[in-house]
């Protein structure tokens, strides 16, 4: 089952060059024009550049130069023009008239503009992002902008994201989990996602996408929406960089340093970093278990102190104006010991008495490393926006795990678990971009994506004061992914106007090995993923868009894998070999003031959904967790976001709700389960300017009572703050927050069947964190260097 990556890339870029010379042999109605602006010899990166006609000088047109100084205006009439710049520090220039003939393509000189009078030798950015923006498809989650979360894990920064509830190990939208993860849109679910989200720094994290409708140009992956991690890179001219240490408080000390440098000049961009985070953490998991005879009292708690430490470096280079190359690498690696000790009591229904009690001790080390190699190429073949991209991607992660436990107080054997595992993907795509006209815009492209998995247990445990080998545990799972997809899509735009239709198709082929039994189980299956959005200006300020696509939630790796895992000798977790896909039908309609999130209506239909459950024996008292199919999954509700803003000029932040149904049918363990459940999510950011330049913050959620699969929810919240200094012409930045002031945790309850369960998950809360940056270097973009104009942001959006 291999994937013969060169001829499928090779096939597509046949497939794109047949597009290309299809059409370039219609000869365009209209003429195009481009240039250059130089200041002396150095580029004049993002000037404003005017296409005007000579007639009566009205502006027809409005661009940007480029980082080389480089314009193009395409679809323009013939007739005559003139070129005016401006750029702060440089004044207004108008530049000679020219003619354009029908279908012409014409290349002007270069323009040579200088600095103005009142010419600024630097110029320093100092708008601030919004905490949200809603851009293309997505909600931009701005979390660097967040004083909360900063001195923590990507966990805690993802407790930002309105809408999200993380609970023990759930990660949830609004009461919905399967949510797809990425980081900088790579795929984690073949890694341990838990502990790798539990162990990065949140100093890593630029923003956090929220894309609720992806469009055909994404994996058609994630049932609950897609979460992109986006890291941060450097932009900034010359050298510069930063260092940073940190400390927190919870239960157990934590500590974090790093510290990133960068050199960006002429056609070459180098980048590098490194950190540690020593981050302890702690959980806790009660249990009570009913039967007719016994009721099963649990207690776990479970205490971490992972080292984590990373390695990133990255280099881009110009090959010419309308080519570029680049590779970025980026190494983890870490310890993740954690020691756990359970309770167990078995008490009599009718009278409480205790019949018996044991304790077990969970030693586990975990140590992982993280590999991730990506390398790009893009060319822009005109100067109308036809551009093709090339990228390829290997990624690899390990773990070695080990886990001892031990029980006194009854006679159950200990027990050694070796658990060492590996992942590799390899992927490559290539991506085709053609306007067809001023307002039509043509995309294709590519995607063979593979995945090899190779997981080990053996087991041991103690028999005649000797530790032996389980033959009924010990295993050893191998796993092989190959997805192969293609993609096309058309897009309009026209003013406000704007609407796009795509299409995908993935061939999927799955095949998992139990080396152990000699069996295999293969799910191969093809499938066409449609989208279709439209968005236009509603009145005032007020915007709508209405959108739909088809997706897809493969089950990952870790849920496939049928190996058990203790918690105790009562209680463990496994995985179920034969999970099937889920798809899923979503639609949703939005309203936008301003651009800003604000109002939103969803539907979503999902079959064979992927859930969650517990079984128990009720004869052994022996209970465990499983992942299961179940027939149907239907969800529909909206949500509401509502600016500060208009309270008061220092005053700033959102406060929002999500009010969604949630029912779930299926045929499960011999009976029919049919639970329905309203589910009520809030949250709220408040950002305050304080007296001494000092910036406070205030953020909250609350989730009401939730269903999933099996499990019902009752309310939980939370509140944090944080307070943020800059100091020595703004070199030294200071935070203190406090995540979690006031907590409430996670409880549920099983009442299904014969099972008859409460739940009560905790973690560490409060936690007090406090955070140094000095930043050192270039922090402006100097006038030998290229100017950025106050209209750059502005240029980043429109080209989202």
């Amino acid at each position: 089952m291999k994937l013969n990556l060169p001829t499928l890339l090779c096939s597509l870029i046949l497939l794109l060059c047949t597009c290309v010379s299809a059409q370039e042999t219609k000869p365009p109605e209209n003429a195009s024009v481009s240039g250059r602006i130089l200041d002396e010899q150095t580029p004049a990166e993002f000037t404003n550049i005017l296409l005007l006609t000579a007639s009566d000088s009205a502006v027809l047109k409005l661009e940007l130069a480029d980082e080389s100084g480089r314009f193009s205006f395409i679809n323009v009439p013939a007739a005559d023009y003139f070129i005016r710049t401006t750029g702060i520090g440089y004044g207004e220039k108008n530049h000679p008239v020219f003619t354009l003939s029908p279908g012409q393509e014409l290349s002007l000189p270069d323009y040579q503009i200088s600095g103005s009078g009142t010419n600024l030798e630097t110029i320093e950015v100092v708008a601030r992002k919004p905490f949200l923006e809603q851009k293309a498809g997505m909600l931009v989650v701005n979390v660097d902008q967040s004083i909360t979360g900063q001195g923590g894990t990507v966990i805690d920064m993802l407790r930002k994201v309105p809408g999200i509830v993380i609970a023990g190990n759930r990660i949830q939208m609004a009461g919905k989990s399967g949510l797809t993860i990425l980081i900088d849109g790579r795929p984690t679910k073949y890694m341990d996602i838990q502990s790798l989200l539990r162990d990065m720094p949140a100093d890593n994290i630029k923003s956090i996408e929220v894309i609720s409708q992806p469009g055909a140009q994404y994996d058609a992956e994630g049932s609950g929406g897609v979460i992109n991690l986006v890291l941060k890179k450097n932009s900034l001219l010359g050298t510069n960089g930063s260092v940073y240490v940190g400390g927190g408080y919870g239960e157990r000390a934590k500590y974090r340093a790093g510290g990133q440098l960068s050199h960006r000049q002429g056609k070459l961009n180098l980048t590098g970093g490194a950190s540690w985070n020593r981050r302890s953490w702690t959980d806790g998991l009660d249990l009570i278990r009913r039967f007719d005879d016994r009721t099963f009292v649990q207690s776990n708690r479970d205490f971490g102190i992972p080292d984590s430490y990373s390695l990133r470096g990255g280099a881009d280079y110009d090959l010419t104006d309308r080519q570029r190359v680049g590779l970025n690498a980026r190494y983890n690696w870490g310890q993740s010991p954690r020691s756990a000790s359970n309770m167990t009591e078995i008490r009599s229904p009718e009278t409480d008495e205790l019949l018996e009690s044991f304790i077990t001790s969970a030693e586990r080390t975990r140590p992982w490393t993280s590999l991730n190699l990506d390398a790009f190429y893009r060319i822009k073949l005109d100067t109308s926006g036809q551009e093709i991209n090339f990228d390829a991607s290997y990624n690899r992660f390990t773990r070695d795990g080990r886990v001892e436990l031990k029980t006194v107080g009854a006679d159950f054997p200990d027990r050694v678990n070796l658990e060492p595992s590996s992942a590799d993907i390899v992927s490559a795509q290539v991506d085709y971009k053609k306007p067809l006209s001023q307002t039509l815009i043509f995309k294709a492209g590519a995607k063979a994506s593979m995945a090899e998995l190779d997981n080990e247990l053996l087991a041991r445990f103690s028999q005649a004061g000797e530790m032996v080998i389980d033959e009924n545990l010990s295993n050893q799972f191998l796993y092989d992914e190959n997805i192969k997809a293609a993609y096309t899509s058309i897009g309009w735009e026209k003013g406000d106007l704007s609407a796009n239709f795509g299409l995908r198709f993935e061939d999927t082929q799955m095949e998992g090995y139990n080396v152990t039994l000699d069996s295999f189980n293969n799910r191969n299956f093809s499938q066409l993923f449609p989208s279709v959005s439209f968005n236009a200006p509603a009145f005032g300020p007020i915007g709508v868009s209405v959108a739909y696509s088809y997706r897809i939630e493969r089950p990952s790796y870790y849920d496939l894998n049928p190996f058990v895992s203790y918690l105790d000798p009562l209680t463990f977790e496994k995985g179920n070999p034969f999970l099937r896909p889920e798809l899923i039908h979503s639609g949703q309609f939005s309203l936008t003031y301003e651009k800003q999130p604000f109002f939103n209506l969803s539907y979503d239909y999902t079959s064979d959904v992927i859930a969650d459950v517990t079984e128990q024996d009720s004869e052994t008292g022996v209970a465990f967790q499983n992942t299961v199919n179940l027939d149907r999954y239907i969800r529909y509700g909206g949500s509401l976001f509502l600016p500060l803003d208009f309270i008061a000029k220092p005053i700033s932040g959102y406060i929002g709700g999500m009010l969604f149904y949630n029912d779930y049918t299926s045929d499960y363990l011999g009976g029919q389960l049919d639970q329905d459940q309203w589910s009520f999510t809030g949250f709220f950011q408040v950002n305050a300017q304080l007296p001494g330049d000092w910036k406070g913050e205030v953020s909250g959620w609350y989730q009401g009572k939730g269903i999933e699969g099996i499990i019902r929810s009752e309310p939980l919240y939370g509140i944090s703050a944080g307070v943020e200094k800059d100091f020595f012409d703004d070199r030294l930045n200071f935070i203190l927050s406090g995540d979690g002031i006031v907590q409430k945790f996670f409880t549920g309850t099983i009442r299904y069947q014969e099972q008859n369960l409460d739940i009560r998950s905790i973690w560490e809360a409060p936690v007090v964190s406090v955070k140094l940056t000095y930043k050192f270097g270039n922090r402006f973009l100097k006038k030998n260097e290229g100017r950025r104009s106050s209209a750059s942001e502005e240029r980043g959006r429109l080209n989202d």
